[in-house]
C-alpha cells in the first residue's frame, strides 16, 4: 500500500479474513495469516541446561492482554531490550538494552506507549532476566516470542487466550510491509512517533546502544575504514573547582565528522568538547550517514572525509530528559 493511498485512508486497518494486521506491518497481498504458535526445543553451544522457543502471532485485538499475561511470567528484577529502526547506512536495527530494573516500571512505561510499541513497524520491545533465564520479545511483525527452560507455563498462558499450536506460515516471511504510524494523516502527533517513543523510553529505563565500540564494518560485515558519522551529543559545562554550583543547564549539540570507528568519533567529540570548556555527559546519537543525503549548509568537503575530524558543529540547545511517568 502506497504512502499516498495511507493519507486517504488513516485508520483503515488491513484485515484478511479473521485476522486484523497492525497498522505498522502487513503482507502486501491478502494473505490470511493464522493464529497460533509453535514451540521447539533448543539448547545453544557451550550453554548448560534447556530452553524452549516459542513464537506466536495473533490478531492485532488480542495482542496487548496476552504480551501483558506472558511477561507475567517472569520475575520482578528483569533488563528490558528495545529494537529501532536504524538510521545508520550500514545497520538495518539499532538494539538497546536496559540496566536491571523492575518489572512493575517496565509495565508502566510499556503501558503508557503500548500503541506503538503494538502497532509500529519499526519499534520492538521485550524483557528478560537472568534467573529463571525467561524472554518475552514483541517484534517489529507483532509477533510474540518467548525463551523459557520450561515451556508448560508459556503454554497455559496461550491455553488460557484461545490461541492453539500449529504450522506457522508466517506473513513476514513473503512481501510484506513496515510503516510508521506517523506515515497515517490520524497519527500524527508526537506521542504516536516512534522516534520519540524510543528516545523517551531508553532514557526513562537506562537504556544503551549495544554496539562494538570499534567494529566498523558494512551490513556483510566487511571493514570500512574512514567513513562520516552523524553526532547528537548531551554535553554539560565543567564544574570550577571553586564552584559550588551547577554551572549552566546541560545541553545537546549535533556534529558531523569522520571516524574509523565508533570509539575514535567519541575521542574525537570528547577532545572538542573539552577545548570549548565542556564535558561529554552521553552521546545520544551517533550512526553513519551517506554525505550526498545531507543538507547543503552541512555537507563537507571531499577533503574534510580523507582524515579524522569534526566538520560540522551545530548550534547548542537546552536539554532536560524528559519525565516518563505513567
Amino acid at each position: 500500500m502506497p504512502a499516498e493511498s495511507r493519507d486517504l485512508l488513516p485508520l483503515v486497518r488491513k484485515k484478511v479474513g479473521d485476522f486484523l494486521y497492525s497498522y505498522g506491518t502487513f503482507p502486501d497481498d491478502d494473505f490470511e495469516q493464522r493464529e497460533g504458535y509453535e514451540t521447539e526445543y533448543q539448547t545453544a553451544d557451550g550453554e548448560e541446561g534447556q530452553r524452549y522457543r516459542t513464537e506466536v502471532l495473533v490478531s492485532a485485538e488480542k495482542l496487548v492482554p496476552l504480551f501483558l499475561d506472558l511477561v507475567g511470567l517472569l520475575p520482578e528484577r528483569v533488563f528490558v531490550s528495545l529494537e529501532r529502526a536504524s538510521a545508520d547506512l550500514y545497520r538495518r536495527w539499532d538494539e538497546f538494552t536496559s540496566a536491571e530494573t523492575s518489572r512493575t516500571r517496565f509495565l508502566e512505561v510499556f503501558q503508557k506507549h503500548h500503541v506503538v510499541f503494538t502497532e509500529d513497524g519499526h519499534l520492538g520491545v521485550g524483557v528478560f532476566a537472568a534467573d529463571p533465564p525467561v524472554e518475552v520479545f514483541l517484534g517489529s511483525h507483532k509477533e510474540v516470542v518467548v525463551f523459557a527452560p520450561d515451556h508448560a507455563p508459556v503454554i497455559e498462558v496461550l491455553r488460557r487466550h484461545g490461541v492453539k499450536p500449529c504450522k506457522l506460515d508466517l506473513f513476514y516471511q513473503r512481501d510484506h510491509q513496515h510503516v510508521a504510524l506517523t506515515e497515517y494523516r490520524g497519527m500524527r502527533a508526537p506521542h504516536f512517533d516512534y522516534l520519540q517513543v524510543a528516545d523517551r523510553v531508553r532514557h526513562a529505563l537506562d537504556m544503551s546502544l549495544q554496539q562494538d565500540e570499534d567494529e566498523n564494518v558494512d551490513d556483510e560485515g566487511r571493514p570500512l575504514g574512514l567513513v562520516p558519522w552523524h553526532a547528537v551529543v548531551i554535553g554539560t559545562v565543567r564544574r570550577r573547582a571553586r564552584s559550588h554550583r551547577r554551572a549552566n543547564r546541560d545541553f545537546m549539540q549535533e556534529f558531523g565528522l569522520t571516524a574509523g570507528s565508533r570509539r575514535e568519533a567519541r575521542e574525537l567529540l570528547e577532545r572538542r568538547l573539552e577545548r570549548d570548556g565542556f564535558a561529554l555527559q552521553s552521546l545520544d546519537e551517533l550512526f553513519r550517514v551517506d554525505v550526498e543525503a545531507l543538507p547543503a549548509h552541512v555537507r563537507p568537503p571531499v577533503t574534510a572525509l580523507a582524515r579524522a575530524g569534526i566538520w560540522y558543529v551545530g548550534e547548542k540547545t537546552d536539554w532536560e530528559p524528559e519525565a516518563d511517568t505513567p
